[in-house]
């Protein structure tokens, strides 16, 4: 008498292989990562090129939106859209 069903056993190899073949893709997509160094020279240009006064003009900025003191020149506004159309 014959106890072994041999193709049980490779139906159930084909899932495990499907299943090993999906857990290896997910490994290879999380190891790639893309990475970015800035140099130490860029970030001393960037050093050299910050500008103090319009920090200072930023923060005045800020300090008049949260007062709700702001105030937007319409004019000013519409010349620079006219100019951004020429």
């Amino acid at each position: 008498m014959k106890i072994n069903d041999i193709n049980r056993i490779q139906g159930i190899n084909r899932y495990q292989q499907q299943i090993n073949q999906k857990e290896r893709q997910l490994k290879k997509t999380e190891s790639k990562k893309d990475e970015i160094n800035i140099s130490d020279e860029a970030k001393a240009l960037l050093e050299q090129t910050k500008d103090v006064g319009r920090e200072e003009k930023i923060n005045q900025i800020k300090d008049q939106i949260k007062n709700g003191t702001y105030q937007v020149d319409s004019g000013k506004v519409a010349e620079k859209i006219l100019k951004w159309f020429k």
